[in-house]
């Protein structure tokens, strides 16, 4: 029963339900502030959720079905949906189980390690949930609706999209006890904990590298796979065997759908018990060490003089300590770091993998016109910054320390500018990702490398100061656990929504300037000049009222 407690306490915690229930009895305004705007952003992404996912879904299943192979699409979704938990479930699930601050009123209390572990894997689980269900429903209802499928089908889907997170979230739990376990060495343990969860990341690509390697086929091997039962399920399944089983569970015929259903909800469960027995033996010892506080090296009087007499551009000072904010938080490092890297290269990595591929690159190294390569790397870098959470989450990811930005003496303007250039920064992350491209793909020249990161840098400007603008406006500074300054911020949402009107803006132009056959110079010029004056727009009107926000802003 206190199990069951400590779980609503957890998920009451998480999503403010106490918080909800107090302004709705004493501040009914600000309820319906926050349901408005979280409605006006959920329509808002309504048209791309319909235009874009549901028919490339449309799309996917009816080239499935036109092979006889309709239930590949369970496959492809268990697959994809699947890495997406494992790779962004890592900050997520360390930040729940370690840096939540309401480990010091738990750790007291009568609760055992996998109590405490497993009431914060179901709040994590739940908030999975929120992002695989909408995701999965339409892979359901399509399907279903094409085969005419029966009422086991429709059960079964229930049962599957519930256990379908839990599996890639005990790997990712498993894997972070023993990280913070082995990483707990003082002093040095930020510095090992990102080292750890990058190594973790490198060992998933790499795995995904050598399963999902693609090898040259003749015609008739590529025949035969096509035509084989399960064939293309079989091949992409290779990069994550649970979801053969998921899609059987699924698809299959009698008997052979219950069993294989399971068969999955076994794996589930027996994926649970192996997280509890290893929180009972990991998670007090990778805690404790990470509450440590290393004594400072003492200085001599020379050296503080010649500290504290030192100078430095206020701006730089900003940047500077935005970048020791992240790197002192594995959470903020993988979470902007991770979706402008890991992601990516975790798509094109198996894709440059085998020579499956030639032709493709083939096609395009001999592309004539090398305008449209360059502007889609120059997009690649604009959609990093408009992916990563680096400007939408700027100000909220202060917290309860914003008081110190208000009083520090450095204005807001150029608080601003740090920020800017901070997120700026964190957009030419992308850069290796490009180079990789360009190695195996595009072959850019150094004039065509230095063109896309001029232009890329420019089409990043309106997304980094579209999302500051709207997180300056209302920063989300409560929070108790630094994932939820990213994960339950509505501005990182709300960023995004305002990146993608800019960013539909900039692709008229652009597509305005190549139809009419304006010359490759002044293409460029065209989007570099439109996207510094979309990015500009935000700016001044940030500059505009940042002085009374800054005094507004009441720190909790």
């Amino acid at each position: 029963m206190k199990f069951i407690n400590l779980i609503k306490l957890q998920l009451n915690v998480t999503f403010n339900f106490s918080a909800f229930k107090w302004y709705a009895r004493h501040d009914k305004k600000k309820i319906l502030g926050a349901i408005a705007i979280a409605t006006i952003l959920l329509i808002s992404l309504v048209p791309f959720y319909y235009h874009f996912y549901i028919n490339l879904v449309k799309s996917v299943y009816q080239g499935g079905y036109s092979l006889g192979q309709p239930e590949f699409i369970f496959t492809l979704a268990a697959v994809v949906f699947s890495m997406m938990v494992l790779v962004f479930g890592i900050a997520f699930v360390m930040s729940t189980f370690y840096f939540s601050q309401d480990l010091s009123l738990l750790i007291p209390l009568p609760f055992s390690p996998h109590e405490i572990i497993g009431a914060k894997f179901v709040t994590v689980l739940v908030q999975e949930y929120l992002t695989v269900i909408p995701l999965m429903l339409p892979v359901i209802i399509i399907y279903g609706t094409g085969v005419q499928a029966g009422l086991y089908f429709w059960l079964a889907a229930l049962v599957t999209t519930l256990l379908l997170p839990i599996i890639p979230l005990t790997i990712v739990s498993i894997a972070v006890l023993a990280i913070m376990r082995v990483t707990n060495l003082g002093k040095r343990k930020d510095f090992l904990r990102i080292v750890g969860m990058t190594l973790l990341i490198i060992l998933l690509l790499g795995f995904n590298y050598f399963v999902t390697r693609l090898t040259a086929m003749s015609q008739a091997e590529l025949m035969n796979l096509i035509f084989a039962r399960e064939g293309l399920a079989r091949l992409v399944s290779r990069v994550y065997p649970p979801a053969l089983i998921f899609t059987r569970a699924l698809a299959a015929e009698g008997l052979s759908a219950v069993l294989n259903l399971l068969l999955f909800a076994a794996l589930s469960l027996a994926g649970v018990a192996l997280t509890l027995f290893s929180a009972e033996r990991l998670f007090y010892r990778g805690l404790i060490g990470g509450e440590e506080v290393s004594a400072r090296k003492s200085i001599s009087s020379e050296q503080l003089t010649k500290k504290i007499t030192q100078t430095s551009s206020p701006v730089w000072a900003i940047v500077r300590r935005e970048i020791k904010i992240i790197m002192r938080t594995p959470v903020y490092l993988l979470n902007s770091v991770g979706v402008t890297v890991v992601m990516p290269l975790a798509m094109v990595v198996p894709l440059l993998a085998g020579d499956a591929v030639d032709p493709l690159l083939s096609l395009l190294q001999t592309v004539q016109s090398r305008l449209l390569l360059n502007l889609g790397g120059a997009a690649l870098i604009g959609f990093t910054a408009a992916f990563a959470p680096a400007a939408s989450s700027s100000f909220s990811r202060e917290g309860r320390q914003f008081w110190i930005s208000q009083v520090m003496p450095v204005s807001p303007r150029e608080q601003i500018n740090g920020k800017i250039i901070y997120s700026l920064l964190l957009a030419i992350s992308a850069m290796p990702l490009v180079f990789l491209v360009s190695a195996f793909i595009t072959h850019w020249s150094a004039v065509e490398l230095a063109i896309v990161t001029v232009v890329g840098l420019c089409i990043s400007i309106p997304s980094i100061t579209i999302s500051l603008l709207l997180d300056l406006m209302r920063p989300y500074l409560n929070w108790d656990n630094p994932q939820k300054a990213i994960k339950q911020n509505m501005k990182v949402i709300a960023g995004m929504v305002g990146t993608a009107v800019m960013y539909f803006l900039l692709f008229q132009i652009a597509k305005f300037l190549v139809v009419q056959k304006y010359s490759e110079f002044m293409i460029y010029a065209g989007v570099i000049i439109s996207s510094l004056i979309l990015g500009a727009i935000p700016y001044f009107v940030m500059l505009k009222i940042a002085d009374q926000r800054y005094r507004e802003i009441v720190s909790p």
